[in-house]
């Protein structure tokens, strides 16, 4: 056994040892330490370095249009003297190099190959009565790798207005650029409120509101009858603020019974048609005529009544708008806004030119001169363009304007409907408000028809 004395001594010796390594150990450790801190220092200045001297890769260049001189056709409804002033004049003088020349077209697939076959080839085209005309001569041509290509910037466009035109072609691709946008006002006409002691719409109204003071307004006054709201486009407004399609974009099945929408859309209609002589389909126009105390109508409703300029003002300064009004669970949403595509020809032998020229008819300076300001909205449909609308035609002087642009637009379906056409919606309608069809009986009914209109188109194909 090992004594006390030879354990004192063992244990000194192993303290001693650990000191010894420990000091070892740490006067190593201490002599890499700068080296350690230098490697450190090295890898952190080189990360950085390389960070500030790294360059970002360099973009794809735009390439920019071409000056040289070219003549363009644009084919339009207008006629020469609408359409001088607003495409030919502005546009020569803002390309020099350009030369335009207008074409008369009525819309048709059937004008346009007369046009072709006389040697007249548009290079671009207004497209005002659908996509049909374009896909049927195969004239679509997608914008979009020339957009990327040229750089041509669509900030300034209405997000729904593009998305509008994409849904158009079932490749999704941008087919055209806006000429301008197309929305809707509830006008109302104050003279009418007065003499029936009721209180103007105000903004943001429901559609249940909106028929509830209807009804009010529906009255016999001194011999009159007036209605409180004409029909007018309120079908439209509900379809566009309900983004829906009659009709499966593919294969053309109609969606009355499948889509909750639908549903929704009859339910407001019926409520309307259901007030007591708010409705007689042989008394059109009714607000113009000053009998109807409202009507949901498009932007340039007002100038289409009224007479001459000074003798419009006069007949209608008690009318103005305030918004389109909204679902009780969508509120404040305003319908999607339309549109009429300039497109580009697909035969058009000079479609850098025609791009061009878009370009700066999209623009703001253009917009605002040749859309906002003479009574058509621009192409960004924002609140604060909204104030100019009109600014150039006394008809709005004093109009609530604003109120067409200061509620956000519904999105537009992601595809529209080709087949929707063959859906003879408003002639059924007719026959609904004036007969005792339930909802249920008038869906079955407008289903099978269209059904039958469906089916004859694709066995053409």
């Amino acid at each position: 056994m090992i004594n006390r004395k030879m354990w004192n001594v063992l244990m000194i010796l192993c303290l001693m040892f650990t000191i010894f390594v420990t000091a070892c150990s740490s006067s190593d450790n201490t002599a890499n330490e700068p080296e350690s801190q230098s490697e450190a220092t090295d890898t952190n200045n080189t990360d950085t370095n390389t960070e500030e001297g790294k360059e970002e890769e360099p973009k794809e260049p735009v390439k920019p249009f071409s000056d040289e001189p070219v003549t363009l056709k644009i084919a339009t409804p207008w006629g020469i003297d609408y359409f001088t002033p607003r495409m030919i004049d502005p546009i020569q003088e803002q390309f020099p190099h350009v030369t335009v020349e207008h074409v008369d077209w009525n819309g048709t697939a059937e004008n346009m190959q007369e046009l072709s076959a006389q040697g007249i080839v548009p290079d671009i085209v207004l497209g005002y009565t659908g996509q049909a005309p374009f896909e049927e001569l195969e004239m679509v041509f997608g914008l979009d790798d020339m957009i990327a290509e040229y750089g041509v910037d669509l900030s300034g466009v209405n997000p729904q207005l593009l998305q509008e035109l994409r849904s158009r072609d079932k490749e999704g691709r941008l087919i055209g650029l806006p000429d301008a946008g197309d929305v809707l006002a509830l006008y109302y006409n104050k003279e009418i409120f007065d003499l029936l002691g009721a209180e103007y719409p105000t903004d943001n109204m429901t559609w249940d509101e909106l028929l509830d003071l209807a009804k009010k307004l529906t009255a016999k006054k001194d011999g009159v009858q007036y209605s409180g709201l004409d029909l007018g486009a309120m079908p439209t407004a509900l379809f566009n603020q309900l983004s829906m399609n009659y009709t499966d974009p593919e294969t053309g099945e109609v969606l009355f019974d499948k889509d909750p929408k639908f549903a929704k859309m009859m339910e407001v209609l019926k409520k309307y048609f259901s007030i007591p002589n708010i409705y007689n389909p042989e008394e059109q126009s009714k607000f113009e005529g000053k009998t109807a105390a409202m009507v949901v109508n498009w932007h340039g409703f007002l100038t289409w009544f009224g007479g001459e300029i000074e003798e419009r003002v006069e007949y209608e300064k008690n009318m103005d708008m305030v918004p389109v009004p909204s679902f009780a669970d969508m509120p404040g949403l305003a319908p999607k806004p339309g549109a009429h595509p300039w497109i580009i020809n697909d035969f058009s032998e000079h479609k850098e030119a025609a791009l061009q020229v878009l370009t700066y008819v999209i623009s703001p300076e253009y917009q605002i001169q040749y859309r906002m300001r003479m009574g058509t909205p621009s192409v960004s449909l924002s609140q604060e363009d909204g104030k100019l609308f009109g600014a150039d035609d006394p008809t709005y002087t004093g109009k609530n304007v604003t109120a067409m642009f200061q509620n956000p637009f519904a999105e537009p379906p992601a595809r529209k409907s080709p087949w929707d056409r063959h859906v003879a919606f408003s002639e059924a309608l007719t026959k609904f408000a004036t007969t005792d069809l339930n909802i249920a009986e008038f869906t079955r009914v407008l289903k099978e028809e269209s059904e039958i209109k469906i089916k004859e188109e694709q066995s053409k194909k």
